[in-house]
């Protein structure tokens, strides 16, 4: 998955009102971002608060409620909503706002209002409220060995920190510079081998056949 752009988190006093699942989705706004030469397209502001640990960071509280928000094109709420019909076919989601080939003002209100439908259902749900597509979706980390509700897992970031400063603790020697004199003396032997056949004899076919060590560099 491509990591997403950072966001603002915030704790907040603002209760979960899906108190079975510990998430409340809804779609308050949209937003028009304009492009080069007239072109845009329109953003759909998703509102999300929730107790749930797969979506805080390790500085948060089991018992904070933290809010933020993700924009989303049309096109990507439409894939989104497909996965979800796809592996969840025994949930029951409002449908999909339609395509229209020019989109005017009124159909951007009605996409919104069906849009925030869509997520109220879903934050009901609690396969659908926990699942991999929808943490995909809304950009946080994979769900892979996620635990929803329990301990909050440390961020990559923190664990490359801590097993960077554990190794520094720990006084582990620099191998760099005997690497560096392991490839000079290498290289070094190679050469003589080849000034050495350069001095004898020649294959039949006349190609000197060398003996080199390589030494990879990540």
């Amino acid at each position: 998955m491509q990591q997403s752009p950072a966001r603002a988190v915030l704790v907040t006093t603002r209760p979960v009102q899906n108190a079975h699942t510990g998430l409340d989705l809804s779609v308050p706004e949209y937003q028009e971002i304009r492009g080069k030469m007239m072109s845009g397209h329109v953003e759909y502001n998703i509102v999300v608060v929730t107790q749930l640990a797969a979506f805080k960071s390790s500085k948060h509280k089991r018992e904070d409620v933290i809010q933020f928000m993700v924009s989303k094109k049309y096109s990507e709420i439409e894939e989104f909503y497909q996965k979800l019909v796809t592996c969840y076919p025994q949930s029951s989601l409002p449908p999909l706002p339609r395509k229209v080939l020019f989109v005017g003002e009124s159909d951007i209100r009605e996409r919104r209002v069906m849009f925030n439908e869509i997520m109220k259902a879903i934050a009901k749900e609690a396969d659908l409220a926990t699942s991999p597509e929808l943490l995909e979706f809304l950009g946080t980390r994979s769900a892979g060995g996620v635990d929803f509700k329990g301990k909050n897992l440390p961020d990559k970031e923190e664990e490359d920190n801590e097993a960077f400063d554990f190794f520094r603790e720990k006084g582990v020697p620099d191998i760099v510079p005997q690497f560096e004199s392991l490839k000079e003396r290498d290289i070094k032997s190679a050469k003589e081998e080849e000034d050495e056949e350069e001095d004898g004899d020649i294959d039949p076919l006349g190609v000197i056949k060398y003996d080199f060590i390589f030494i990879f560099w990540e």
